[in-house]
């Protein structure tokens, strides 16, 4: 076990000073996660201290620099542009055991995550032809006081194949690519094939000489930002090619082998062989006359070339050759790829956009990239027309006719028409609603990478609520049975959170669980990386030494994440933070699902300025209660837990049932004697007690009773006058 703050702040300070090595000789990724949690600590307790400004001094300086694992200084003033991608930036870092060591840290742009899943598999594979990990994880980062993940490689390749895709460069001939690309790269795609691992990024600039002859080359690295992001839309199948780039989703090996052979084609041209053509006209271009010919229309090239070029950019992923074939093609076996199938012609053509259209996927991408004008198309009765008379296709032409008349008003209504009638007119394509176009297992990525836009998060709840992506499970065939299962789960899952509006449901819920690597999106913690449950109170404790009672405890996000993160939590925050105009029981519910969050992550730790702060925030808590010994003996206890930094104990002292109880019957009994009381002297002030019938009826009495008293004493002198 890794020592935390619990065990001494000295550990701590050695952590900060990079020994942590030297204290730990065996240190695993979890205690690598836990080390990660207390550098926060650290540097949270160094802005309290007022030293805050040494961390934002010029980065090249070892004692300021951001560092990883206690070991890794990182280098933000010392940026390597031409590894830059969409999602991650290069930078500058050293080893403090090895300076010379060349290093090179990729920081993930904020709202963006790497690859979590396999980076632990892809560090264990060191002696790959391949760009793997050494390191990660989130760092203090000086420019923003946060934190960013950062993913270390060794930095001992400096030479591309190519620059980006709009650089020219000296073209390779064919045996150049065989023997110095094929051949060399070909046990890495092996082994990530062999453990199913998508590799998603083979293009031309992330292909690297391994020596200065440039013999030989490493496949690049593939896990520092959202799977296929990155990757330029020429690269990607023609369905991955039309969803936005953050809704590729995991892609499968067949999308890998498809952009070996785009590259091959970039490399034979000697830059991009589509120059010259927008995004959109080069997937409608594919569309049209099949990827090989659109890819190789322009190019001149050798019959040995011809083969792997027609085999790779087959468009049909179950005619497209597979790894094995590739090997067998680069050791000099001759095969013979199959010829593409081109979509099925209609007999006359459709006018759509000012363009004739031929082909239902054609027309289907179009229409996905004019939405407003597809409206016309189909409620006109125009594409169910086009789909009977030139294709012959009742069935679909039926479907549409049927999804008209069954649509009801409004500028929703419309666009769910429009996306149910894309699903019909080609079932294969991404599901497309509005702004958003992705593949089906990357719906619940492009929710998260997309969630700070407001525009695009309205859209995806009418999306959601329209049922649209189990609408295009039950009409698509492009999944397994198993994997449509899931999904259909999934996004079933998704529209039960978003008929719940209360916190720890809706969007925020359903954007963590399905996202379970995703860091924390509330403004409370957004710049400090949260993904782990385990890291949120050590961050709110940092947070803690410097915020006010008056500040907000936990808000949508923090709910939604808590209870994506626990099954226990998940039954316990709406409970605890049921909508209420309460205060008292709005902030007792944040307190309880902080402690159930020290309960589940560790009890062990301990939190003082958090527990100080939440006992400050809380005080109307205790201040409820009417009895005021009772009130006074919560406040005292509270003030005694608060310093001791247990919110288990803070949350017991104020969650007393029992006391809330007996608070309550005593209440209710003195209100009873206060009302006896209060109508005795409305009476009394009231001249009840000289009143008439007051005074008659107290005369009877009286009466009565001397009546009594002399028949008595009447009666007892004559018994004793009887008896002597």
């Amino acid at each position: 076990m890794v020592p935390g703050p619990a065990h001494g702040g000295g550990h701590i300070r050695d952590f900060a000073k990079g020994r942590i090595n030297d204290l730990f000789p065996v240190f695993r990724q979890d205690e690598r996660r836990a080390a990660g949690r207390w550098e926060y600590e650290y540097w949270a307790e160094a802005k309290v201290a007022g030293i805050e400004d040494a961390m934002t001094k010029q980065s090249s300086d070892p004692g300021t620099a951001p560092t990883l694992a206690g070991r890794y200084l990182i280098h933000p003033d010392k940026p390597l542009p031409a590894r830059d991608h969409a999602a991650a930036f290069a930078v500058e870092a050293t080893d403090k055991r090895a300076p010379a060591r060349g290093l090179i840290a990729m920081v993930c742009r904020p709202g963006l995550v790497p690859r979590l899943d396999i980076i632990p598999q892809l560090s264990r594979l060191m002696r790959l032809p391949m760009i793997t990990p050494i390191e990660s994880g989130p760092v203090v980062w000086p420019e923003s006081g946060g934190r960013r993940f950062v993913v270390l490689f060794e930095h001992s390749l400096d030479r591309a194949l190519a620059g980006n895709l709009g650089t020219a460069f000296e073209a390779l001939r064919g045996d150049q690519i065989i023997y110095h690309v094929v051949k060399p790269i070909l046990p890495a795609l092996k082994e990530l094939s062999g453990r199913s691992i998508k590799h998603r990024a083979i293009r031309a600039d992330n292909v690297f000489y391994s020596d200065s002859t440039c013999q030989s080359t490493v496949l690049g690295e593939c896990v520092s930002g959202p799977t296929g992001m990155s990757q330029p839309k020429l690269y990607e199948p023609i369905d991955l090619a039309m969803a936005n780039d953050s809704g590729r989703g995991q892609g499968t090996l067949a999308d890998d082998m498809y952009a070996m052979g785009i590259m091959i084609a970039v490399l034979l041209n000697g830059g991009n062989p589509t120059e010259g053509m927008s995004d959109e006209e080069i997937v409608a271009d594919k569309i049209r006359h099949g990827s090989y010919s659109a890819v190789t229309k322009n190019l001149n090239i050798s019959l040995r070339m011809i083969e792997p070029l027609r085999g790779l950019l087959c468009d049909d992923p179950s005619d497209r050759w597979t790894i094995d074939e590739l090997e067998l093609w680069a050791s000099g076996r001759q095969l013979s790829p199959k010829q593409p199938m081109l979509p099925a012609k209609a007999s006359r053509a459709i006018v759509f956009g000012e363009t004739e259209h031929m082909t239902r996927p054609g027309l289907s991408y179009a229409m996905g990239c004019r939405w407003e004008q597809a409206a016309k198309l189909v409620t006109s009765g125009e594409l169910a027309n086009w789909l009977r008379r030139s294709f012959g296709d009742e069935d679909s032409a039926d479907a549409i006719d049927d999804l008209i008349g069954s649509t009801g008003e409004g500028k929703k209504a419309e666009d769910r028409l429009i996306s149910s009638a894309l699903m019909v007119l080609e079932p294969n394509h991404p599901l497309r609603y509005r702004q958003i176009s992705a593949r089906i297992d990357g719906l619940a990525a492009t929710l998260a990478i997309n969630y700070r836009d407001e525009e695009f998060r309205n859209t995806f709840i009418e999306m959601m609520q329209g049922n649209l992506p189990q609408i295009y499970l039950k009409s698509s065939g492009g999944d397994g049975r198993s994997e449509r299962a899931v999904l259909t789960k999934t996004f079933d899952m998704f529209s039960y959170f978003l008929a719940r509006q209360q916190p720890g449901n809706g969007l925020e819920r359903a954007l963590y669980e399905g996202n379970r690597g995703w860091p924390c999106q509330s403004p409370l913690i957004a710049d400090d990386y949260v993904c782990e449950l385990v890291d949120l109170l050590p961050v709110l404790e940092g947070r803690a030494r410097q915020a006010s009672a008056n500040e907000q405890l936990i808000d949508r996000h923090l709910a939604g994440f808590c209870a994506a993160r626990s099954k226990t939590l998940a039954e316990c925050v709406p409970k605890f933070l049921s909508p209420t105009v309460d205060e008292v029981k709005e902030r007792l519910g944040a307190l309880s699902v902080y402690a159930e969050v020290h309960r589940i992550s560790g009890p062990s730790e301990r939190y003082p300025a958090l527990t100080a702060l939440l006992a400050a925030m809380v005080a109307p808590v205790y201040e409820s209660y009417r009895n005021r010994a009772l009130r006074e003996q919560k406040r005292k206890a509270v003030e005694r837990i608060g310093g001791k930094g247990n919110l288990t104990e803070l949350s017991m002292a104020l969650n007393d049932a029992s006391a809330r109880r007996a608070d309550a019957d005593g209440f209710a009994d003195a209100r009873k004697e206060y009302g006896r009381l209060e109508n005795n002297i409305n009476w009394l002030t009231g001249g009840g007690l000289s009143a008439p019938g007051h005074v008659q009826g107290k005369g009877r009495q009286a009466a009565t009773f001397l009546s009594a008293m002399i028949s008595s004493i009447a009666v007892l002198a004559l018994s004793i006058i009887f008896v002597t």
